[in-house]
């Protein structure tokens, strides 16, 4: 199995890279880095780790705001 890109939203955010376990998602991008190292069994299973990884730091951003 070869590295894959983790795009959102049309934004490269990681790339999963094969491991022992499955797959480590290495992060590229600040706001996903506490995933970096985190192993998955397959790419949905990672898409979906960064997705709601991403709005729960979105939400709890807002939740500051107001």
């Amino acid at each position: 199995m070869q590295k894959q890109i983790v795009e959102i939203a049309g934004e490269a955010v990681g790339a999963l890279m094969p491991h022992a376990r499955g797959l480590r998602f290495v992060a590229v991008k600040f706001h996903v880095w506490p995933l970096d190292g985190e192993v998955y069994a397959d790419p949905a299973t990672a898409r979906q780790a960064v997705t709601d990884h991403i709005a729960a730091t979105r939400a709890s951003m807002a939740d500051q705001i107001h």
